[in-house]
């Protein structure tokens, strides 16, 4: 009898096998490789053995449900049974839907008001005036906002890219956590405070927004998140600035700029009413 593969193994063959598919982020290969390290047991063992293990090793259902994900696509890919771990997979949803609703009505109790964030901003000039405003207007991501400045756009587009042109700032974003979905996006913005910040920094052709000491791009995710978490608003990160934007617009019934937002974010209406919308914490 043949030995089983090292989960190691596993994870090595199946990202080679996604990797000619598909373009992989180093965060999700980084992911898939720890959970190949960190599982006491072998991804190929019996479905009841690796529930069993999981419901011992982890409580919380989110990380059951990551971890499920992993094991399912590497067991489809050796075409082992996966039957009975998605049929377990799926009965943590209601308890996953339940746990963000509460975590979404503890956060609306001690989040600020959208009045006092937007009172906040304009008081901001340079990058914090130009950070927040992104996540407050057009709810972008941490990296969607690792933009390099340039005076055309590139044949072969592989970074964010934002442009002066006419009025208007143009940002070209190409590499951010849901671009197999959607695509490039390409976002307008003819905010006069917004094109005048970026005309004061006097940024050349080449250089980044937010750049490290040497001018280079910062590549370190967690390095860039942390200058990014520094320079929002009261620290509040831009995962609470979209929350409260999403309950204000809501408020207002302002559908066209939900839309918008969902559109820019690259994120479904959907997943936006049921993960950032804070009303969805309420009884």
């Amino acid at each position: 009898m043949p030995k089983k593969k090292t989960n190691v193994s596993l994870i090595d063959e199946y990202i080679e096998k996604i990797k000619t598919e598909k373009k992989v982020s180093e965060g999700t290969i980084k992911t898939y490789k720890n959970i190949g390290t960190n599982l006491p047991f072998n991804l190929l063992s019996s479905q009841p053995t690796i529930i069993k293990k999981l419901k011992e090793l982890y409580d919380n259902a989110n990380t059951l449900q990551l971890y499920l994900n992993m094991i399912i696509l590497v067991r489809r890919h050796n075409e082992e049974e996966t039957d009975k771990l998605i049929k377990f997979r799926n009965s943590l949803r209601d308890e996953i839907i339940e746990a963000r609703k509460k975590n979404l009505d503890s956060l609306d109790d001690i989040l600020p008001t959208p009045s006092y964030i937007r009172e906040q901003l304009e008081n901001l000039n340079g990058i914090r005036y130009i950070l927040n405003y992104l996540m407050i207007e057009h709810a972008l991501r941490n990296k969607d906002i690792n933009l390099k400045f340039v005076k055309s756009l590139p044949e072969n587009k592989t970074e964010n890219y934002l442009m002066l042109k006419g009025k208007n700032v143009i940002l070209d974003i190409n590499d951010y956590k849901t671009e197999d979905k959607y695509g490039t996006k390409e976002i307008k913005i003819s905010n006069e405070k917004f094109v005048n910040e970026i005309k004061k920094m006097k940024l050349n052709d080449g250089d980044y927004l937010l750049p490290m000491k040497n001018g280079d791009k910062i590549k370190n995710t967690s390095t860039f998140n942390d200058k990014i978490l520094n320079l929002t608003i009261d620290k509040l990160g831009q995962n609470k600035l979209v929350k409260i934007m999403i309950k204000d617009l809501l408020n207002n019934k302002s559908y066209d700029k939900l839309e918008q937002m969902s559109k820019d974010r690259g994120t479904s209406l959907d997943i936006l009413l049921k993960s950032y919308n804070l009303h969805n914490g309420e009884k």
